[in-house]
């Protein structure tokens, strides 16, 4: 369709761009009417009328374009658009013509033309047309003439009637201009007024359509159109009238153009102000007719708008002191300002008084009876139009520019103003003629013209140019041939006329050249008051010829859009003039194109076969004609086909072989259906009988192709082609993650999360041509990051079970390879492996250590046992770190943990804690995989201390019999504690007979030789590194010994030889005589002393306590029967390991290491401080001071 609405809208736009021409572009036929007016009448006249803002006029439209679509070769159907067009003045305005100010009207045009539902078809779619009218004239107030004529169609195609399928074929804007303006009416008009005019038009054209260049339509130039009032009374032709009722006195307006074309009529009404009847129309083969139907003034009462155009509230009338003036004279002029019905008037009301011929301008007020008398030059002034009945006739307005009242009239200018002059009036006369029962109004402007047979009916005028009323006469017509007959003619008013109408039959013999008619007013001068009786008599010449002689050769044989040669050029005029041919061709079954030529010679081609009409219409100079027809025989030709396709195709692939690039020059068909293709050796998709043919070539090699086109006409052509299928690379599909039998679609992120060797299927469909596809191998690599994790299938489907060994992003990439080691693209696909976190289970000797609300108890040295069981996936399970933390208060790796130490490896553990400080140890057996994840399970045991058993074995046989003076040995052999603890035992003996003082001896054994005489208790205290202590003791009783004289007594008493005890006695002397000395040359202060020992710790100051303060280990204690104190199970925070006090200010005391500090630390700065006053005796390693005298024993004997 789309390559015929174009020309349609072309079509469309230049009919309506005669909205504002009113011209054509090409000659016709004079145009035709029914009956012409043919009796005898007095002429009246009408005056310019004067419009209102709001004035309203309502047509009925008729667009018939059944001729325009038959002749433009547009595939169609569309008869007549219909619709309503209204008119209406929307504004009075002033603009500059020439200088000149000069009032005017705004007259708005709205209107739409719509075929109805399925009122048209376009190339087969039947639907909805429609073309929305909107416009704007500018017209003259003085005398109607139009200055300016703008307007916009927009032209929509609805298919099928679907408002929402409508498309806008075109939305285009005319302006058109008119210099002077365009004066369509003549006032004052009567029947038989004839005038000219000359003007400049020009048309802008702007716009926007899919299928054309709006500024195609502009045009300018020169035009010069003539009309005639040619009838008055009823609007009727070709047997309608209007629907208004109140026009029954129109005058009927023809319009020819310069070549003496019609261009159509106007009604025009005095009643209804305007026109009743508009009808435009075109050789190119169009008609639209405006028909009044309703009529709706402002400011007027008793109006029926269908038939009454009633009277206006208030109007101005406005008269001439005359009907005619002669030029360069004065002339009043009246109007009468009132209101009706009753005519008051409008007092004191301030006017204007434009005659804008000459540019008056004059501003009277009404009197006390609502009018106006002024004087104004008529000058000699022309208006445009070249009139038959005066010199010129200009407008003269009256208006009230407040209420924009308006009153007009037409002041009339004439050469010779008499009481009587009685004219025959040559252009005033109408010829019409009727030729085979076909009647044709003659334009002067061309001539009257005749031929044998012809019957012309003339309207002759009698007219009165006087300004009196002439007396009745009569009217003598001498016809062509000399027949003379006589009317009467009644008597004529003041610028008036009397027709008389005479018919005459041109003979069958009459000699060709002019025949004249002449008609005499008054012919026997009866009146006397004739002014001028030289214009009493008129003729008029009626060219009587012949019909052109008619001839044309056409060329035989010839094909579709072969052009075949048409040779009018032996046509002429037998009358002599030249001959134009006119060839109305049938190119399409009832499509006419016309083409006019004046040399009657063209070339011609038809795109189909057949016999075709040709009509040759042969035309002369009187625009008679001469009809020939002739059948032209135009033969087939063959279609045509060319294939499209590839050469060559992979094989297994589609492909489709076009032969869209087909089809028959000459045919009648549909567009689509104009030739049938068919594939003989093909089995194809579409059928056989299509243009295009779709298969799948399934084997390699050579494919040959046939295609058959076959026309209208049954006509073949057959085309033969091939095409090389070659092997093509296999295909892959996606990767299907299958999960427990479920096809499992990957995440939001395009990836499938599993976990470590979760096992699934992988699955993928590889596809190539049928011989390739049982041969493919699909190749699997399962993982970008694991090396040669790699696996490949036979056959299109693969289905591939794996699982991931280690956590992270895997690549999965899979591609097909076939037998010719062609390979696919590759799919890939994305899998996440989440870690499983190990597992670790307590063995039941553990389960039933952390099911216990108690902490484990157990022994120092007693050996703990426990077991766990640790599970993780299989290819994590050999990876898995397994070990125990044996101390949750120690950060041993020192990573921030306190209980992931790997103080033991392994799943089995077996540990034996040596101290019972600290009391509670917290055990936490962990496992940890290679992905850092960890579990664990903890429990806590208690460490209980194993007291100490103190037991003295003595190594003289017996304690009996003992003398002063004897070596007693003893021993601590069968003490009892943990082995761990046996080792730093601290073994103190203390003898009774050395006083409380005394420190006593350290070691597991003692040798004795300083016992006295007497009963004596000797004591043995054993402590632990928990200062847990236990006490053995023995008596012995010791006799005494006879003295041996001062030196061996003394001896004795020492223990010591005789010769140790001179030398002990000299070193006291000396001491004793060095002391003096240095209590006589030094005086030692008051609060100080000396230690009997110059050993670092001696120096040092003893603490002092408070009992609340007293340390642990010198709280008294309960030594018959040792209890283990109660313990509550501290789980979560266990017990810190004892580090012993904090270190003096000198530092470790030498030769001490840590160990010994953590047990003993106590007791050196227990025994080197001031002792505290206990408030009770307790077993307690502070030595009091009378031991004092001992510590370096104590300490020599710790090897210090």
């Amino acid at each position: 369709m789309a390559n015929r609405l174009p020309a349609l809208l072309v079509l469309f736009l230049l009919a309506f761009s005669s909205l504002t021409h009113a011209v054509t572009q090409e000659q016709k036929m004079l145009e035709e009417s029914d009956d012409i007016y043919a009796s005898s009448g007095t002429g009246t006249s009408t005056d310019v009328p004067s419009w209102r803002i709001g004035d309203k006029w309502t047509y009925e439209t008729r667009f018939d374009v059944a001729q325009l679509l038959a002749q433009a070769n547009v595939s169609a159907s569309l008869n007549t658009l219909t619709g309503d067009t209204v008119y209406e003045i929307e504004d009075i305005f002033f603009i500059t013509l020439d200088g000149v100010q000069t009032l005017a009207y705004k007259m708005k045009l709205e209107g739409e033309f719509s075929s109805g539902n399925s009122g048209a078809t376009l190339e087969g779619v039947s639907g909805r047309l429609t073309i929305d009218y909107s416009g704007e004239d500018i017209v003259r107030v003085r005398d109607l003439a139009v200055i300016n004529s703008e307007f916009e169609l927009d032209v929509d195609f609805a298919p099928f009637n679907l408002g929402f399928l409508s498309q806008k074929l075109a939305t285009i804007s005319f302006d058109t201009y008119y210099e002077p303006p365009k004066e369509k009416y003549d006032f004052p008009m009567r029947t038989g007024d004839q005038w000219y005019m000359p003007f400049m038009s020009g048309t802008s054209v702007s716009g926007t359509s899919d299928y054309f260049d709006p500024t195609e339509f502009d045009s300018n130039g020169a035009e010069n159109t003539s009309w005639q009032v040619t009838k008055d009374g009823i609007p009727t032709e070709d047997g309608l009238n209007i629907k208004y009722e109140g026009c029954d006195d129109s005058y009927k307006v023809n319009e020819w153009n310069a070549t003496g074309v019609s261009a159509g009529f106007n009604w025009y009404c005095p009643a209804v102000r305007f026109n009743s009847w508009i009808r435009i129309t075109n050789a190119a083969g169009f008609t639209i007719d405006w028909l009044l139907k309703d009529y709706e003034p402002v400011d007027s009462f008793g109006v029926d708008k269908r038939k009454n155009p009633g009277a206006r509230n208030v109007e101005i009338e406005v008269d001439t002191q005359f009907i005619a003036t002669l030029p360069d004279t004065m002339s009043k002029i009246y109007a009468t300002y009132s209101v009706a019905p009753n005519g008051v008037p409008e007092v004191n009301k301030n006017l204007q008084l434009r005659y804008e011929m000459t540019g008056t301008l004059l501003n009277p007020t009404t009197n006390s009876s609502g009018q106006i008398e002024e004087s104004i030059n008529v000058s000699n002034v022309t208006d445009d139009t070249i009139a038959s009945d005066d010199y010129s006739s200009n407008g003269v307005i009256v208006w009230d520019p407040v209420q924009e009242i308006i009153g007009v009239t037409t002041l009339v200018i004439d050469l010779s103003v008499v009481g009587i002059d009685l004219v025959a009036q040559e252009e005033s006369i109408i010829v019409t003629r009727t030729r085979d029962g076909e009647v044709a109004t003659l334009s002067k402007s061309i001539g009257y013209n005749a031929l044998p047979g012809d019957q012309l009916s003339f309207s002759l005028p009698a007219q009165n140019r006087g300004v009196f009323t002439s007396p009745s006469t009569e009217m003598e017509v001498v016809v062509p041939g000399g027949e003379a007959i006589r009317q009467a003619v009644p008597s004529i008013e003041a610028y008036s006329e009397q027709r008389i109408l005479v018919d005459w039959i041109v003979p069958e013999g009459a000699t060709i050249g002019n025949q004249t008619l002449t008609f005499t007013v008054d012919p026997d001068e009866l009146i006397a008051g004739d002014a001028n009786r030289s214009n009493n008599q008129a003729t008029v010449d009626v060219f009587i010829g012949r019909p052109p002689n008619a001839s044309v050769t056409i060329d035989t044989g010839n094909y579709t859009f072969e052009n075949v040669f048409i040779d009018a050029r032996a046509s002429f005029d037998p009358d002599s003039g030249d001959v134009e041919c006119r060839f109305e061709i049938e190119s399409r079954p009832g499509l006419i194109d016309v083409i006019t030529t004046p040399d009657c010679v063209m070339n011609w081609n038809w795109s189909d076969d057949g016999d075709w009409e040709l009509r040759t219409i042969v035309t002369d100079d009187e625009l008679d004609s001469t009809v020939l027809i002739n059948n032209i025989t135009i033969l087939n030709r063959a279609p045509y086909v060319n294939l499209s396709h590839p050469l060559e195709v992979p094989v297994g692939s589609e492909i489709t072989i076009d032969a869209s690039d087909s089809g028959d020059i000459d045919t009648i068909s549909p567009s689509g259906q104009q030739v049938r293709i068919s594939w003989p050796d093909l089995n194809c998709k579409e059928g056989l009988t299509q243009p295009t043919c779709t298969f799948t070539p399934g084997e390699e090699g050579t494919i040959p192709i046939r295609a058959i086109a076959t026309d209208d006409d049954d006509e073949e052509t057959e085309v033969i082609s091939s095409i090389q299928v070659l092997n093509v690379a296999p295909t892959i599909g996606e990767v299907e993650v299958w999960i427990a039998g479920v096809n499992t679609p990957f995440d939001a992120n395009g990836t499938w999360v599993l976990q470590e060797d979760q096992t699934v299927i992988l699955r993928a469909q590889g596809d190539d041509t049928l011989n390739d596809r049982d041969g493919l191998i699909i190749d699997w690599n399962l993982s970008d990051v694991l090396e040669n994790f790699t696996v490949s299938t036979d056959g299109s489907a693969s289905d591939v079970a794996t699982s991931w060994p280690t956590s992270g992003e895997h690549i999965i990439s899979v591609r097909a390879v076939d037998d010719d080691g062609e390979t696919s693209g590759v799919s890939l696909a994305k899998v996440t492996i989440e870690n499983v976190a190990p597992t670790i289970t307590a063995e039941d000797n553990l389960l039933k250590a952390i099911l216990d609300d108690d902490p484990k108890l157990v022994e120092e040295d007693e050996t703990v046992v426990f077991d766990v069981t640790v599970s993780d996936t299989a290819s994590d399970l050999d990876s898995l770190e397994v070990c125990w933390d044996i101390d949750g208060t120690r950060d041993a790796d020192l990573d921030g943990t306190l209980n992931n130490d790997c103080d033991i490896s392994g799943t089995h553990f077996e540990y034996t804690w040596e101290k019972s400080v600290p009391e509670y140890h917290t055990i936490t057996a962990w496992v940890k995989d290679d992905d850092g994840a960890m579990a664990s399970l903890s429990t806590v045991v208690q460490i209980r201390n194993v007291f100490p058993v103190a037991k003295i074995s003595y190594l003289n046989g017996s304690l009996d019999n003992l003398v002063e003076g004897d070596t007693l040995n003893l021993t601590s052999d069968g003490t009892t504690d943990s082995d761990s603890d046996k080792i730093n035992l601290l073994y103190r003996w203390k003898f009774e007979w050395r006083g409380e003082q005394d420190l006593g001896e350290i070691g597991p054994a003692v040798s004795i030789t300083d016992i006295p005489s007497g009963t004596w208790t000797i004591n043995l205290t054993v402590t632990d590194d928990d200062l847990i202590t236990d006490t053995k003791s023995i008596t012995i009783s010791v006799a005494e010994k006879p003295p041996e004289g001062f030196l061996e007594e003394f001896s004795e008493s020492l223990g010591i030889s005789p010769v140790m005890s001179i030398v002990i006695m000299c070193l006291v002397g000396l001491v004793i005589v060095l002391a003096s000395f240095l209590l006589i040359t030094r005086r030692p202060e008051p609060d100080s002393f000396e230690t009997p020992t110059s050993k670092a710790w001696d120096t040092t100051p003893l603490p002092s306590y408070s009992p609340s303060e007293m340390p642990a280990y010198e709280q008294p204690m309960v030594q018959s029967e040792p209890q283990q104190p109660a313990i509550e199970p501290v789980v979560q925070q266990p017990v810190v390991a004892n580090q012993g006090p904090p270190l003096p200010a000198t530092g470790l005391p030498a030769g001490w290491t840590m160990e010994q500090w953590a047990y003993y630390g106590e007791q050196y700065l227990a025994a080197n401080q001031p002792p505290a006053a206990p408030s009770q005796p307790t077993p307690s390693m502070t030595p009091s001071p009378a031991d004092n005298t001992n510590l370096s024993s104590l300490l020599d004997d710790l090897d210090l």
